[in-house]
Protein backbone atom coordinates (compact mmCIF):
# COMPACT_ATOMS: atom_id res chain seq x y z
CA UNK A 1 0.00 0.00 0.00
CA UNK A 2 1.50 3.40 -0.79
CA UNK A 3 1.93 6.11 1.82
CA UNK A 4 -0.03 8.46 0.30
CA UNK A 5 -2.96 8.09 -3.06
CA UNK A 6 -5.42 10.52 -3.94
CA UNK A 7 -8.71 9.03 -5.99
CA UNK A 8 -8.38 6.02 -7.79
CA UNK A 9 -10.72 6.74 -10.59
CA UNK A 10 -8.67 6.30 -13.61
CA UNK A 11 -7.37 9.51 -15.67
CA UNK A 12 -9.96 10.30 -18.82
CA UNK A 13 -8.28 8.83 -22.03
CA UNK A 14 -7.46 11.51 -24.54
CA UNK A 15 -10.06 12.09 -27.17
CA UNK A 16 -8.93 10.43 -30.63
CA UNK A 17 -8.06 13.03 -33.53
CA UNK A 18 -11.17 13.25 -35.95
CA UNK A 19 -9.80 11.09 -39.08
CA UNK A 20 -9.15 13.19 -42.22
CA UNK A 21 -11.05 12.21 -45.63
CA UNK A 22 -10.29 12.07 -48.80
CA UNK A 23 -12.33 14.73 -50.89
CA UNK A 24 -12.24 12.29 -53.69
CA UNK A 25 -14.41 10.29 -51.45
CA UNK A 26 -18.01 10.85 -49.88
CA UNK A 27 -17.96 11.29 -46.03
CA UNK A 28 -20.35 9.11 -44.11
CA UNK A 29 -22.26 11.17 -42.33
CA UNK A 30 -24.52 8.88 -39.85
CA UNK A 31 -23.07 8.65 -36.19
CA UNK A 32 -21.59 5.82 -35.20
CA UNK A 33 -23.69 3.43 -33.33
CA UNK A 34 -21.83 3.72 -29.58
CA UNK A 35 -21.20 0.42 -28.41
CA UNK A 36 -23.98 -0.52 -24.79
CA UNK A 37 -21.97 0.57 -21.58
CA UNK A 38 -20.39 -2.64 -19.76
CA UNK A 39 -22.07 -3.65 -16.80
CA UNK A 40 -20.79 -5.22 -14.09
CA UNK A 41 -23.63 -7.30 -12.17
CA UNK A 42 -23.17 -9.02 -8.40
CA UNK A 43 -21.52 -10.25 -6.63
CA UNK A 44 -18.49 -8.89 -6.75
CA UNK A 45 -15.54 -9.71 -5.15
CA UNK A 46 -13.57 -7.02 -2.79
CA UNK A 47 -10.01 -7.17 -1.29
CA UNK A 48 -7.83 -4.11 0.67
CA UNK A 49 -8.43 -2.26 4.01
CA UNK A 50 -10.62 -0.43 5.92
CA UNK A 51 -12.46 0.65 9.45
CA UNK A 52 -15.35 0.18 10.82
CA UNK A 53 -16.90 2.25 14.08
CA UNK A 54 -19.75 1.14 15.68
CA UNK A 55 -22.58 4.22 16.85
CA UNK A 56 -25.61 3.56 18.51
CA UNK A 57 -27.94 5.55 16.78
CA UNK A 58 -29.39 8.74 18.22
CA UNK A 59 -32.63 9.32 17.00
CA UNK A 60 -33.06 13.01 17.85
CA UNK A 61 -29.62 13.81 16.24
CA UNK A 62 -30.11 11.23 12.87
CA UNK A 63 -33.89 11.40 11.93
CA UNK A 64 -33.21 15.42 11.03
CA UNK A 65 -29.33 15.34 10.01
CA UNK A 66 -28.41 11.45 8.58
CA UNK A 67 -30.00 12.35 5.07
CA UNK A 68 -33.00 10.50 5.77
CA UNK A 69 -36.60 11.03 3.88
CA UNK A 70 -40.06 10.64 5.08
CA UNK A 71 -40.30 6.67 4.74
CA UNK A 72 -37.23 6.26 6.58
CA UNK A 73 -38.16 8.62 9.34
CA UNK A 74 -41.03 6.39 10.53
CA UNK A 75 -39.32 3.16 9.91
CA UNK A 76 -36.06 4.34 12.16
CA UNK A 77 -35.80 2.78 15.44
CA UNK A 78 -32.15 3.45 16.20
CA UNK A 79 -29.65 0.94 17.35
CA UNK A 80 -26.70 -0.03 16.37
CA UNK A 81 -25.47 1.05 12.87
CA UNK A 82 -21.67 2.34 12.00
CA UNK A 83 -18.95 4.70 10.38
CA UNK A 84 -16.69 3.27 7.52
CA UNK A 85 -13.96 3.91 5.42
CA UNK A 86 -12.76 1.55 2.77
CA UNK A 87 -9.75 1.00 0.48
CA UNK A 88 -10.43 -1.34 -1.56
CA UNK A 89 -7.39 -2.28 -3.81
CA UNK A 90 -9.17 -4.82 -5.76
CA UNK A 91 -12.91 -5.19 -6.79
CA UNK A 92 -14.59 -6.07 -9.83
CA UNK A 93 -14.57 -2.30 -11.10
CA UNK A 94 -11.34 -1.48 -9.71
CA UNK A 95 -9.28 -0.15 -6.77
CA UNK A 96 -11.40 2.91 -5.01
CA UNK A 97 -12.52 4.57 -2.01
CA UNK A 98 -15.09 3.96 0.15
CA UNK A 99 -16.94 6.00 2.86
CA UNK A 100 -20.12 5.43 4.28
CA UNK A 101 -22.76 5.82 7.21
CA UNK A 102 -25.34 3.82 8.51
CA UNK A 103 -27.65 5.10 11.14
CA UNK A 104 -28.92 2.45 12.79
CA UNK A 105 -32.01 0.26 12.05
CA UNK A 106 -34.81 0.38 9.73
CA UNK A 107 -37.89 -1.73 10.81
CA UNK A 108 -39.91 -3.30 7.25
CA UNK A 109 -42.37 -5.66 8.13
CA UNK A 110 -41.16 -6.79 11.78
CA UNK A 111 -37.86 -7.19 10.60
CA UNK A 112 -35.30 -4.85 11.79
CA UNK A 113 -32.29 -3.89 8.58
CA UNK A 114 -29.59 -1.80 8.26
CA UNK A 115 -29.68 1.37 5.43
CA UNK A 116 -26.56 3.23 4.26
CA UNK A 117 -28.13 6.46 3.69
CA UNK A 118 -24.74 8.34 3.18
CA UNK A 119 -22.03 7.63 0.94
CA UNK A 120 -19.29 8.65 -1.32
CA UNK A 121 -16.83 6.87 -3.24
CA UNK A 122 -14.38 7.47 -5.61
CA UNK A 123 -15.25 5.56 -8.87
CA UNK A 124 -18.23 6.80 -11.02
CA UNK A 125 -18.46 3.01 -11.95
CA UNK A 126 -18.76 1.99 -8.50
CA UNK A 127 -21.49 4.41 -8.65
CA UNK A 128 -23.16 3.73 -11.16
CA UNK A 129 -23.22 -0.20 -10.44
CA UNK A 130 -23.66 0.36 -6.90
CA UNK A 131 -26.79 1.47 -7.48
CA UNK A 132 -27.83 -1.26 -10.20
CA UNK A 133 -26.82 -4.00 -8.27
CA UNK A 134 -27.90 -2.97 -4.88
CA UNK A 135 -29.79 0.29 -4.41
CA UNK A 136 -27.03 2.07 -2.56
CA UNK A 137 -26.96 5.52 -2.61
CA UNK A 138 -23.41 6.33 -4.14
CA UNK A 139 -22.32 9.36 -4.69
CA UNK A 140 -18.41 10.30 -6.04
CA UNK A 141 -16.15 12.31 -4.26
CA UNK A 142 -12.08 12.48 -3.55
CA UNK A 143 -10.46 11.00 -1.22
CA UNK A 144 -6.95 11.73 0.37
CA UNK A 145 -5.59 8.37 1.86
CA UNK A 146 -2.36 8.88 3.66
CA UNK A 147 -1.26 6.09 6.03
CA UNK A 148 2.03 6.48 8.41
CA UNK A 149 3.10 3.73 10.66
CA UNK A 150 0.11 2.95 12.91
CA UNK A 151 -1.78 6.53 11.58
CA UNK A 152 -3.89 6.92 8.59
CA UNK A 153 -5.06 9.99 7.85
CA UNK A 154 -8.69 10.85 4.89
CA UNK A 155 -9.70 13.91 3.43
CA UNK A 156 -12.92 13.41 1.56
CA UNK A 157 -14.04 16.36 -1.04
CA UNK A 158 -16.62 17.43 -3.88
CA UNK A 159 -16.06 20.02 -6.07
CA UNK A 160 -12.28 20.94 -4.55
CA UNK A 161 -14.42 21.69 -1.08
CA UNK A 162 -13.74 18.95 1.91
CA UNK A 163 -16.28 18.00 3.98
CA UNK A 164 -14.81 15.34 6.04
CA UNK A 165 -11.57 14.85 7.43
CA UNK A 166 -10.78 11.75 10.31
CA UNK A 167 -7.29 10.63 12.14
CA UNK A 168 -7.27 7.17 13.18
CA UNK A 169 -4.35 5.24 14.99
CA UNK A 170 -4.58 1.18 15.10
CA UNK A 171 -3.41 -0.43 18.62
CA UNK A 172 -2.33 -3.67 19.34
CA UNK A 173 -2.34 -6.86 18.15
CA UNK A 174 -3.86 -8.50 15.30
CA UNK A 175 -6.98 -10.64 15.24
CA UNK A 176 -9.12 -12.77 13.23
CA UNK A 177 -12.57 -10.49 12.15
CA UNK A 178 -15.84 -11.98 10.49
CA UNK A 179 -18.98 -10.30 9.44
CA UNK A 180 -20.36 -13.15 11.39
CA UNK A 181 -19.82 -11.89 14.92
CA UNK A 182 -21.63 -8.32 13.44
CA UNK A 183 -23.87 -9.33 10.67
CA UNK A 184 -25.10 -6.72 8.65
CA UNK A 185 -27.99 -7.24 6.32
CA UNK A 186 -29.02 -3.92 4.60
CA UNK A 187 -32.10 -2.79 3.32
CA UNK A 188 -31.84 -0.34 0.17
CA UNK A 189 -34.53 1.66 -1.34
CA UNK A 190 -34.73 1.79 -5.53
CA UNK A 191 -35.58 4.53 -7.44
CA UNK A 192 -38.51 2.16 -8.62
CA UNK A 193 -39.98 1.98 -5.37
CA UNK A 194 -38.82 -1.82 -4.69
CA UNK A 195 -36.46 -3.26 -1.57
CA UNK A 196 -33.43 -4.72 -2.15
CA UNK A 197 -31.43 -7.09 0.91
CA UNK A 198 -27.89 -7.46 0.66
CA UNK A 199 -26.26 -9.25 3.62
CA UNK A 200 -22.40 -9.43 2.40
CA UNK A 201 -19.78 -11.64 3.92
CA UNK A 202 -16.42 -10.48 5.14
CA UNK A 203 -13.35 -11.92 6.75
CA UNK A 204 -9.44 -10.41 7.47
CA UNK A 205 -7.20 -9.89 10.06
CA UNK A 206 -7.95 -7.12 12.44
CA UNK A 207 -6.70 -4.04 15.12
CA UNK A 208 -8.48 -2.24 17.39
CA UNK A 209 -8.33 1.44 15.85
CA UNK A 210 -8.98 4.71 17.86
CA UNK A 211 -10.32 7.87 16.36
CA UNK A 212 -7.91 10.71 17.46
CA UNK A 213 -10.08 13.16 15.63
CA UNK A 214 -13.01 13.53 12.67
CA UNK A 215 -14.95 16.42 11.58
CA UNK A 216 -17.80 16.83 8.62
CA UNK A 217 -19.68 19.42 7.13
CA UNK A 218 -22.84 18.36 8.08
CA UNK A 219 -24.65 19.46 5.13
CA UNK A 220 -22.81 16.90 3.07
CA UNK A 221 -22.44 14.28 5.37
CA UNK A 222 -23.68 13.60 9.40
CA UNK A 223 -20.95 14.27 12.53
CA UNK A 224 -20.64 10.90 13.88
CA UNK A 225 -19.99 11.46 17.13
CA UNK A 226 -23.11 13.53 17.40
CA UNK A 227 -24.91 10.81 15.76
CA UNK A 228 -23.65 7.75 18.39
CA UNK A 229 -20.84 6.95 17.26
CA UNK A 230 -18.14 5.32 19.08
CA UNK A 231 -14.38 6.46 19.14
CA UNK A 232 -13.07 2.97 18.83
CA UNK A 233 -13.50 0.16 16.45
CA UNK A 234 -12.00 -2.05 14.20
CA UNK A 235 -9.26 -1.48 11.58
CA UNK A 236 -9.14 -4.54 9.02
CA UNK A 237 -6.15 -4.81 6.54
CA UNK A 238 -6.52 -6.96 4.57
CA UNK A 239 -9.65 -8.03 4.28
CA UNK A 240 -11.63 -10.12 1.86
CA UNK A 241 -15.60 -9.48 1.34
CA UNK A 242 -18.18 -10.72 -0.97
CA UNK A 243 -21.35 -8.42 -1.67
CA UNK A 244 -24.05 -11.14 -3.12
CA UNK A 245 -26.76 -10.78 -5.55
CA UNK A 246 -29.88 -8.41 -3.99
CA UNK A 247 -32.92 -10.17 -2.76
CA UNK A 248 -36.36 -8.35 -3.41
CA UNK A 249 -37.82 -7.82 -0.69
CA UNK A 250 -41.83 -7.08 -0.62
Amino acid sequence: MKATASSKVKPKTKASKTTQHSPKKATNTKSKTQSPKRHFPAPWSLTGEGFLFPLFGRKSYNSEMAFLDEEDRKSYKGGLGSLMLVNYERSDVGPYYELLYIPGNFEHKDTNYKRITRIFVSSQTSVDEGIRNWAIPKERADFVWKKEGSITKVEVSRDGKTFFKIKIRTLGFNFPVSTSILPYVLLQKAEDGSKLSTAFIGTGKGKFARIESVWSDETIFPDFIKGGGMKTGIGASPFHLTFPVAENVE
